[in-house]
């Protein structure tokens, strides 16, 4: 059985794991070491390995974080509200995440331009953290074209992936030119236009 981990040593997993969410974030996948992250957590760099395998496994758990703080919830019909307020509340959110992440981008989306070719398992994670949000899009477009709330017949899931790839296209100009209005118009758009 193993031993359970000390309050130290979580907090030290913690810190690790959040330095790693912000420098990942900030610099890209390529562009942050290991020492990088150990320096910014003030750990000792023989304690990473104590906590995470590799950089890359260090990588997954930043993927799972980003994604479970993307407000897929939102879109669940136990939030209340109809099926179209909940998607523009979602959709206003991650507006929102944009324009306070300057010019960061999505995680996701940067992940996806960067992972190496041989990190299949990374890969998959960033492809899963899209398809979890795809998903879930889908499921409250179906809802709203069932309450009248959307019109159109293009299937709900390839709806969304078009909103999904929109918003990380716009994430990846407002990322580029350090100004969120790329992201500001896809929400003006995809809710005025796209999503009626």
């Amino acid at each position: 059985m193993p031993r359970p981990k000390s309050q130290a040593s979580a907090g030290t997993r913690q810190r690790l794991s959040d330095a790693a969410l912000d420098l990942f974030h900030l610099r890209g996948y390529n562009g942050t070491s290991v020492q990088d992250i150990v320096a910014a957590a003030g750990a000792p760099k023989g304690t990473f390995y104590n906590h995470f395998a590799s950089k890359e496994d260090l990588a997954l758990d930043s993927v799972a974080r980003y994604s479970a703080a993307m407000g897929l919830e939102m879109l669940d019909e136990k939030q209340g509200g109809t099926p179209l307020e909940r998607i523009t509340n979602h959709l206003r959110f991650i507006t929102g995440l944009s324009d306070t992440m300057g010019d960061r981008g999505c995680l996701l989306g940067n992940f996806a331009t960067e992972i190496p070719a041989h990190s299949g398992v990374l890969r998959d994670a960033v492809d899963a953290g899209f398809g979890r949000w795809v998903a879930a899009l889908a499921v409250a477009i179906e809802q709203a074209r069932a309450a009248g709330e959307l019109h159109g017949n293009e299937p709900a899931r390839e709806l969304a992936g078009f909103v999904v790839s929109s918003y990380e296209g716009a994430a990846a100009r407002a990322k580029a030119s350090g100004d969120p209005t790329a992201v500001q118009e896809f929400f003006a758009i995809t809710t005025a236009r796209i999503l009626t």
